[in-house]
């Protein structure tokens, strides 16, 4: 979707017929609209959503909150019983058609001076063919929100003052809903939902008309799927309560390096977590590497056998069987020609002839002989590599003993301090270790349960397939209900598919938005060497990482938030390859000069579109100069002291 122009008549302040036409050239694409404080910027970001959507679009508020939409000046000059209407109309492209959009709203004045309004508003489209005709669209409301979700709007067109909800520790459910909205994941997920419905509901009948096998069958897999779905549910919820504990450890943690009275304790348990960290991920390593030298020493197992092989090589050796001192096919040639080495002609059954059939017998054929060099030689390695495996597993379980007693001793420490913090004569600081002694053993418990619901659901899903195979069998066995079992079939394989490709589809976006969003986040902050990464977890937290390892969320600034959600934002478009425009009101009114120069010179690239409505105290000096170049259009709002009403000049 690209802008192309908005009219107002008679919304809110904007009084009559007033117009703006959006900047829309790849080079040229910002359209800025100035105005002070209460002269109309909300009320014209308003008139966006409300044209595009109306008060409310399945059950999700849109326009809510914001007093009368129809202009008061225009109610004030209508005389009793004269219709009064207020509309918004927009023009838009959208892969390669151009839309024109309409909501409207009459009321008619009573003699009190007041608007009775109709209780519906209108809302029209069309759509302008390749001819130039214009048609009307007989379903506007679902054409609309097939363009632009409702539900994904907000994505596109945000509060300034609200973006960086995303980048706050409980964010977690908005960002996760933002990426399934922005990039349609739910479409897959109600599809799967519809399909996993449809075939309980299949299964149900023909549990019905099925014989006994059968139906116990269908039995335990409908068991073993509820199982499995409470298992994902509580996993789910603990999973929240697991991120809601650690929230509660980080905040508590700021709370204490805030303070003058603990803050050199907590520096010390921050450095010691580091560490804490750091070893055992050394330590799941070395684990990992002596797995692997240990399944790869086999040869250890066959020792036995390896050296007894060793000694009848080496008994043939020094026989002097291995290697032969006569080759074989020599042997051979001399007795078919009944020549001897020397010339002379021999008979059969002489002397010589038995003594050539003779070493024939001890001679070994050539390609024994090879394979026998060759087993000498691998077996010879075998003895080699067993004494380096040896050295290697022994200089790990060395090296993993050493970590472990490093790791102890850093709990230890750890330990030390929260009982030092614990016995504070400060109550509140005693109280405070207290509820963070309690978060921490709550996580550890969480856990515990996350990973044994993960490893029961695993189990269940092992059980379901082995049961589907056993199903499949039974059902070839009876006549009754195949076409049932047919239908069965093809919804629950449909479902495990989409299913399947969900989570890996969702798990490529996560990735991808993860690298968009860190690269564009270091683009845009202007302390981009303390901050090392950007992470979206597979929990959808989206964390940011300092210099040190540690979690910088926290401790990010207003304007670091805002600036990490519109990272945030602005990957998840460009992920998602909508042509939806970046429609910000009061973008920069928390932002430092060096990140409202940083985005102004950066974010005109990235965006398709951007509209911006701005105090004239946000755009100013450095961040002005960089945004001169792309800007395609720009508008003052004129606020009338005397009529209470805003008109829209073109700068």
């Amino acid at each position: 979707m690209k802008l192309e122009r908005i009219v107002l008549e008679n919304f809110r302040q904007y009084y009559g017929q007033q117009k703006l036409d959006f900047a829309k050239e790849k080079e040229r694409n910002v359209t800025v609209i100035h105005g002070i404080n209460g002269a109309g910027k909300t009320s014209l970001f308003l008139a966006l959503n409300w044209c595009f959507y109306g008060r409310n679009v399945e059950n999700i508020k849109v326009v809510d909150n914001v007093g009368e939409l129809v202009s008061k000046e225009a109610v004030e000059r209508a005389k009793p019983g004269e219709q009064v209407q207020t509309s918004v109309t927009i023009a838009f492209l959208h892969n390669g058609h151009r839309y024109r959009v309409k909501r409207s709203l009459m009321g008619s004045k009573l003699l009190t001076g007041k608007l009775a309004l109709n209780e519906m508003d209108q809302f029209t489209m069309m759509r302008q063919g390749t001819d130039g005709r214009s048609d009307p669209i007989m379903n506007p409301l679902g054409t609309m929100n097939a363009i632009l979700p409702v539900n994904a709007r907000e994505y596109f067109f945000f509060d300034g003052e609200k973006i960086d909800n995303f980048a706050k520790p409980e964010a977690a459910a908005q960002v996760k809903e933002a990426i399934f909205l922005v990039l349609k994941l739910e479409m897959l997920e109600r599809s799967q939902r519809h399909l996993e419905n449809t075939a309980a509901g299949y299964r149900r009948e023909l549990k019905k008309a099925s014989g006994g096998e059968l139906r116990e069958l269908l039995d335990q897999d409908e068991k073993l799927r509820d199982e499995r779905e409470k298992a994902g549910k509580r996993k789910e919820e603990l999973e929240k309560e697991k991120e809601s504990a650690r929230r509660k450890v980080s905040e508590i943690d700021q709370k204490l390096r805030d303070s003058q009275n603990t803050k050199a304790l907590q520096q010390q348990r921050d450095r010691i977590e580091r560490d804490l960290k750091q070893r055992r991920t050394e330590l799941t390593s070395l684990v990992e590497r002596i797995r692997e030298q240990a399944t790869a020493g086999y040869p250890v197992l066959a020792q036995s056998a390896i050296q007894k092989a060793s000694d009848v090589l080496n008994a043939k050796r020094e026989r002097g069987e291995i290697p032969s001192s006569i080759r074989q096919q020599f042997i051979q040639d001399l007795l078919d020609e009944m020549i001897c080495v020397c010339g002379r002609p021999f008979a059969e059954h002489g002397p010589e002839h038995q003594k050539l059939l003779s070493l024939m017998n001890r001679a070994v054929p050539s390609s024994l002989e090879d394979d026998v060099l060759k087993t000498s030689s691998t077996l010879a390695a075998f003895a080699n590599q067993n004494s380096q495996l040896h050295a290697l597993i022994h200089a790990g379980m060395l090296k993993r003993a050493e970590v472990i007693d490093i790791i102890d001793g850093l709990e230890k420490e750890s330990d030390d301090v929260s009982r030092e913090l614990k016995g504070s004569p400060l109550e509140e600081i005693s109280r405070l270790e207290e509820q963070r002694d309690n978060f921490k053993m709550d996580i550890d418990g969480y856990s515990m349960e996350i990973g044994a619901l993960s490893q029961r659901i695993e189990q269940a899903t092992k059980e379901i397939n082995g049961l589907e195979k056993k199903i499949s069998t039974a059902r070839k066995e009876e006549k009754r209900g195949q076409e049932l079992s047919l239908k069965y079939d093809l919804a629950q394989k449909a479902a495990d598919a989409i299913g399947e490709m969900y989570h890996i589809h969702a798990d490529n976006m996560r990735e991808q938005i993860e690298a968009k969003t860190k690269e564009i986040f270091r683009s845009l902050v202007w302390k981009e060497s303390h901050f090392q990464d950007v992470r979206l977890g597979s929990d959808f937290n989206l964390e940011v990482i300092d210099r040190y390892g540690q979690s910088a969320r926290p401790e990010l600034s207003a304007g670091e938030r805002q600036v990490l959600s519109l990272s945030f934002i602005t990957a998840m478009a460009l992920v998602s390859e909508e042509e939806a425009p970046l429609v910000m009101d009061t973008p920069f009114g928390r932002l430092s000069s060096q990140h409202r120069n940083t985005i102004t010179e950066k974010l005109p690239q990235m965006a398709n579109q951007l509209i911006l409505f701005v105090t004239d105290e946000e755009l100013r000096d450095q961040a002005r100069q960089n945004l001169e170049h792309r800007i395609g259009a720009e508008y003052r709002l004129d606020f009338d002291k005397d009529t209470s009403c805003t008109t829209i000049e073109e700068v």
